[in-house]
């Protein structure tokens, strides 16, 4: 049967090979892994070898429906549906029009092409602080440009430090190559603030974990930085080469810690604090692999900014892998079109983690969404489905499946899946750009966000740019754009449908780091320009407004991934009923049986959830693994009804992990 080279779309970093298996009528079969991907080698995870659950639905939604005079959402044609968005839209100043979109699908063209018609209209749009910028701020800051190590080198590793990094769930195909340098003697130390997944896989191969208490991570990493320049340790020629502010920093570390400091800020006994650091001075090329979720805390920024720090002053800034996706450094903003707002129109992002607040204010008339679902992941939930259903409100959503945010819209335009569709995807983890050709024809009326947005754009009368397009001419846009970065022959590479690997920019193109001063900044101008420290400094997460006996982990789930798989059977079945992971000592303390029933909850929301007791959960802290679906809780509420809609101290980011919560009455 025909094979189609493909890419997964989800919000990963592995952004796996896939081969897309057809019939001899071009009907989806199955999916597999494609070997001739230089990273997934093959190789699909559970979740997206499930995959075609999703595209093969019976809940996929097929046809366009609109909101009736009884306020039900009945089917009609695209016609109908256009012209329902045209009516209501037409007229409405730009500045009253708001645009969210996020990551539910991560092909480039699906997720920047809608934003031509967001800009011609002049609306507002979401800023996408869900996620890594918090992370990408506090890299940023004191990095640069955010690329990192070579994750296809990482045997060459002689120390691997995994940093808030649960790769056994989140960068599942680095966890073979971890398992063979672990079995070869390499030292691998993995930091969180419990027993996860990838601990316990590492003390099964010789590795080790360390739990620290939470948002603790700046005291450690400073306390670090400071052994070293006590000992001798620091690389005192790449700080004088590489970087501004060394000697500020070092003063700076001598005058705010020491290890009984350090100690009593993480919870890590002294000794080992100093075999960390031990570690740290015999290697001679560490790897340190950082995550994301410890960042999303109110001084995450700050925490990531503490890490890099130590970094810079070992001399192994560029051992230090978060992200790859400078790597790539596309013409992106050719498929946005940013220029065709009209005059007076500059561009405005709205805060996206105070989206709730945002609609509340009454600032907008009419919502856009795709590749997004806000009901379920933006924090502040509750706030956000209330005001959805708001009739001031007109709410347009293009989706696969009716879900939480789709069921409030007024008008539902059919998606389609990657399947379906011409996209280009990028990493953000590894270093391989793929050209996916639509594999199969979509089911029904569903159509890709390219022609849904270039059919109301027409309909509009906006730019011709905004309509007379196609996906396979986007790509073309896109490569045409790139030619900077990419060669003739990669892009026939591409053409082809064959992976292929991006060399990152030099630091002659970058100027440098890529900060405003062209070097690793330990001192930092532009921190202090937005109220921060000049130097990474600890600071403990704690605020008058959350109140609660336990912090909440919101985990990365082992079987599903945001909500697309919400609506797949075998996921489901698979993750079992929503669960709260809590320790022994704090369950009989609330005197809780494993399997028990549990009100989880604080000022802002609650969700009862079955009990499982677990000692992997240090006292003081309860986990709830992925997104549990409303329909599986009784208050028909998601986690992050319980998440304050608070921005974090650099890139505006989520603090998911600052949440406290209770369990119980």
């Amino acid at each position: 049967m025909p094979l189609h080279s493909s890419t997964c779309p989800l919000d990963c970093p592995d952004a796996c090979g896939v081969l897309v298996e057809t019939d001899e009528r071009g009907r989806f079969v199955r999916l597999k892994g494609n070997p001739a991907h230089g990273w997934s080698r093959g190789v699909l995870c559970a979740k997206t070898a499930l995959y075609g659950e999703v595209i093969t639905s019976p809940a996929r939604l097929t046809t366009p429906l609109v909101r009736d005079a009884a306020g039900e959402l009945v089917p009609a044609t695209w016609d109908e549906a256009v012209r329902r968005i045209a009516t209501r839209v037409r007229g409405v100043p730009g500045e009253r029009i708001l645009a969210a979109w996020y990551a539910g699908n991560m092909g480039l063209v699906a997720k920047k092409f809608p934003l031509r018609a967001m800009h011609a209209l002049g609306a507002a749009i979401v800023d996408g602080g869900l996620c890594d910028n918090t992370a990408t701020a506090g890299y940023e800051n004191v990095l640069g440009a955010v690329i990192g190590p070579d994750l296809d080198d990482v045997l060459d590793a002689d120390l691997v430090v995994l940093w808030g990094s649960d790769v056994a769930r989140t960068v599942q195909h680095l966890q073979p190559k971890l398992q063979k340098l672990a079995k070869a003697g390499v030292p691998i130390v993995a930091i969180d603030v419990y027993r996860t997944e990838t601990i316990q896989a590492l003390e099964k191969w010789g590795g080790e974990g360390l739990i620290i208490r939470p948002g603790s991570d700046a005291a450690l990493a400073l306390e670090l930085a400071r052994l070293a320049f006590e000992r001798g340790r620091a690389d005192r020629a790449f700080l004088e080469r590489e970087c501004v502010g060394a000697d500020e920093f070092e003063a700076h570390v001598f005058a705010s810690t020491d290890l009984e400091r350090a100690a009593r800020a993480t919870g890590l006994a002294p000794e080992r604090i100093v075999e960390l650091a031990r570690l740290f001075f015999d290697a001679r090329r560490p790897l340190v692999k950082t995550g994301v979720g410890w960042t999303r805390r109110r001084h995450g920024g700050m925490s990531m900014r503490a890490v890099c720090s130590l970094a810079a002053v070992l001399g192994i800034a560029e051992r230090v892998h978060y992200e790859s996706f400078a790597t790539f450094s596309l013409a992106e903003t050719a498929l946005e079109k940013p220029e065709l707002r009209p005059a007076g129109s500059p561009p405005r992002s709205v805060r996206h983690v105070a989206l709730g607040a945002a609609l509340e204010s009454r600032a907008y008339d009419v919502l856009f969404v795709w590749g997004h679902n806000p009901a379920v992941t933006c924090p502040d939930a509750s706030r956000v489905r209330r005001e959805l259903e708001k009739d001031e409100l007109f709410v347009v959503v293009h989706e696969q499946f009716l879900t939480e945010t789709a069921e409030r819209a007024d008008v539902v335009l059919p998606a389609t899946t990657f399947v379906e569709a011409t996209d280009v995807y990028r990493s953000y983890g590894h270093r391989y750009l793929q050209y996916s050709r639509r594999s199969c024809a979509a089911p029904g009326e569903a159509r890709s966000n390219v022609h849904a947005f270039a059919a109301i754009a027409r309909e509009l009368g906006l730019p011709r740019e905004t309509w007379d397009v196609t996906e396979e001419g986007l790509c073309e846009e896109l490569f045409a754009a790139s030619r900077h970065r990419l060669s003739p022959e990669q892009v026939e590479r591409l053409r082809r449908g064959e992976p292929v690997k991006v060399t990152p920019p030099s630091r002659a193109d970058l100027g440098g780091w890529g900060t405003p001063s062209g070097k690793i900044e330990l001192a930092s101008d532009a921190a202090v320009r937005l109220g921060e420290p000049r130097c990474a400094t600890y600071v403990e997460d704690r605020t008058e407004r959350e109140h609660g006996a336990f912090w909440l982990v919101a985990a990365p789930s082992r079987y599903t991934h945001n909500s697309t798989y919400s609506h797949s059977p075998r996921h489901v079945a698979l993750n079992g009923p929503p669960k709260v992971f809590v320790n022994p000592e704090d369950a009989a303390a609330r005197g809780l049986a494993d399997g028990a029933r549990v009100r989880l909850h604080n000022r802002r929301g609650a969700l009862t959830l079955t009990v499982a007791i677990t000692t992997d959960m240090p006292r003081g802290l309860v986990r709830v693994d992925g997104l549990p679906r409303a329909a599986d809780v009784p208050e028909k509420v998601g986690i992050n009804a319980l998440v304050a809609p608070d921005v974090s101290d650099l890139g505006d980011g989520n603090v998911l992990y600052s949440t406290r919560v209770d369990l119980g009455a």
